[in-house]
Order: C-alpha cells, then structure tokens, then sequence
C-alpha cells in the first residue's frame, strides 16, 4: 500500500471543510487508478535529445550537400 503526499489542494480542501462548516465529504475525491490511462494512450513527451540528433543530422546533411556542389562546380 502506498502514501501518497499530501498536495497544496488537499491541504487547501481540508482548510474549507474545517472552517467552512462543510462536510467531510465535500472533499473532491482523486482519480482511482482504473481512470488512469494505460499504455499507449498516456501522453508521451520525446526527449531533448532526439531534437538535438535530429537538428545535427540536418545540419551534417546541409553541410555535405554545400560541400558536394562546391566540389562539382
């Protein structure tokens, strides 16, 4: 069984309750872990360096290309 930790809204929400003359079940519930999406439907970011050694190869590819007509000229 995991912890979680408590975040800025939770401690916020139980702030409301306990002043707020709100009942306990006024509380927004998180989302259970079958709402979570599995697998390939999770938003996946590419990492930094793929931008980087895509940039590079373009880069290496336009230099060759240069130096190539350079040379048939």
């Amino acid at each position: 069984m995991k912890f979680r930790r408590k975040t800025g809204k939770d401690k916020l929400y139980e702030q409301w309750v306990k002043h707020g003359n709100l009942p306990p079940e006024a509380i927004p519930q998180k989302e259970s872990p079958e709402d979570v999406p599995v697998g390939g439907e999770k938003n996946k970011r590419v990492p930094r360096i793929v931008f980087i050694s895509l940039g590079a190869g373009i880069a290496i590819w336009c230099i060759c290309l240069v130096l190539l007509l350079m040379q048939s000229c």
